[in-house]
């Protein structure tokens, strides 16, 4: 995977930069500095801002393709950087570094926009935080750039996937070269999303027929029958037709996954640990026609309330939320939360945090920050919510235990670990997947056993991994 050298000249300087700079780049730049510099999500960044008023359909198009691409490519635009800047990387100005950053990924990646054009309004929006010279110094290195390119080693395969060493070292170890060069070249799919249709509120026939009255482009899922992918060109989300009346959800088909194989009954009793955002309790509340019983868990209040507001939007009645430490059972307050609930839950969803490896494509942002040290402080977390969760379920309930990692020390062997440390308490349980799943034979032999690993440059979907158990004997909680 190449990157295209920069072809046609760039305009000699001279030229006057008063005009503003476009506002797709400058939106772009505003996004990806935050995310940089201040560790913000790209996705909330890039909704909040692109969905405002000051872009239209084309120009949020383009300052989502830059924003993306710019965060995927980073770990090589910094090696380009390094190698024909004057000054170290660290040392610039953070508001010029990231226009560098976008600029770079300009020349060498975009097939569409011409040199002059990328660099112009690089000058142009380096121009309004930072002081004339800061601007001259991105118009003089842009078009030495564009001159004389940086030649990317062939062989350097992180530098080629924009992948940093580490991290494609570690999917190298785990599924082999040519898997590791296409999951770390996975795209965000060029603004396809999936959505999730509120069979309690509409069908798949009525929605997409609205979509299409729209004009937006869409299509059923891969997997599951409540998925519609759509091509937003442009749209924002909540502009959707059927958004505000609750008709659809946004989710990955891999999470939808996780529902399905949960498949809560009308009247059980379900229990969410790490819930929120809450697209998968949401999706629980939905497949059981808001008829389960279900108690949404997660440490921070404040992202409960973003369950309690989509239940809402959904239209469904039948969830609550609790403050709590899904990994000690502890409230706020440091007391004990689950006291009354031990051994009674037919169903707990362990949705763990773990290292994202899966969203690598959709959430760039994770190349910057995940590390093998990084890494291996999950494991450990997601084992004392597993352990929480076999003390709330009752004899012959299900622990269903999801990651969107690929990391099989957080998956596979996490799971076997789960079963070594309860002997006799718990056994795996074959998972009830919908028959598209069950037709590709290497995910039903995986379901089989009661697990599945979804990849995806196999499958077609973020990176998962899920694991079903069923218990067996009591546990309880350690004095």
């Amino acid at each position: 995977m190449k990157g295209n050298k920069p072809g046609k000249k760039a305009r000699p300087p001279g030229r006057s930069y008063d005009r503003q700079p476009d506002a797709a780049r400058l939106a772009a730049t505003r996004v990806l500095y935050q995310v940089y510099e201040q560790g913000a999500f790209a996705n909330l960044s890039a909704r909040h801002l692109l969905e405002s008023d000051e872009l239209d359909a084309r120009d949020r198009r383009f300052a989502a393709a830059l924003i993306y691409e710019t965060l995927t490519r980073t770990w090589t635009i910094d090696y380009i950087l390094a190698r024909i800047s004057s000054k170290p990387l660290e040392k610039l100005d953070p508001w010029i570094r990231t226009v560098l950053r976008m600029g770079v990924w300009q020349l060498y990646w975009s097939r569409q926009i011409p040199p002059s054009a990328a660099i112009d309004e690089a000058v142009r929006i380096a121009g309004l935080k930072a002081h004339r010279g800061a601007a001259g110094f991105v118009n003089a290195l842009l078009r030495r750039l564009s001159r004389d390119p940086v030649v990317l080693p062939g062989n350097d395969l992180p530098l080629q996937t924009g992948l940093p060493p580490e991290l494609f070292g570690l999917l190298r170890k785990w599924y082999g070269e040519e898997a590791a060069v296409q999951i770390a070249g996975s795209n965000p799919g060029n603004g396809t999303v999936t959505a999730r249709i509120n069979r309690l509120r509409t069908t798949v026939a009525a929605l997409t027929a609205q979509m299409e009255a729209a004009g937006i482009n869409c299509g059923p899922g891969l997997y599951c029958e409540e998925a519609l992918l759509l091509t937003l060109q442009g749209h924002s989300v909540q502009t959707l037709p059927g958004w505000h009346e609750g008709y659809l959800s946004i989710q990955n088909e891999a999470a939808m996954l996780v529902g399905r194989a949960a498949g809560p009954q009308r009247r059980c009793r379900v229990v969410d640990l790490c819930a929120a955002p809450g697209g998968k309790t949401l999706h629980l509340a939905e497949l059981s026609d808001d008829q389960a019983e279900i108690l949404a868990v997660d440490i921070h209040s404040e992202r409960l309330s973003l369950i309690r507001k989509e239940a809402d939007r959904l239209g469904l009645s039948g969830i609550r939320c609790l403050a709590a430490d899904s990994s000690t059972g502890l409230d706020q307050e440091g007391r004990p939360a689950f006291a009354q609930l031990a051994g009674t839950a037919d169903l707990v969803l362990a949705d763990v945090p773990c290292s994202g490896l899966g969203l690598l494509a959709r959430k760039p942002e994770i190349r910057l920050h995940m590390t093998y040290e990084r890494i291996q402080r999950f494991p450990p977390l997601q084992a004392a919510i597993m352990d929480v969760a076999a003390i709330l379920l009752k004899p012959g309930g299900r622990l269903i235990y999801s990651t969107c990692t690929i990391n099989p020390e957080e998956n596979s062997g996490q799971a076997a670990a789960f079963l070594d440390r309860h002997p006799g308490m718990f056994e795996p349980q074959p998972l009830c997947l919908p028959a598209a799943v069950l037709a590709r034979p290497d995910l039903a032999e995986q379901a089989a056993r009661g697990q599945l690993q979804l990849l995806p440059h196999l499958h077609g979907t973020d990176g998962f991994f899920i694991a079903a158990f069923r218990k067996t004997g009591s546990v309880t909680a350690k004095s």
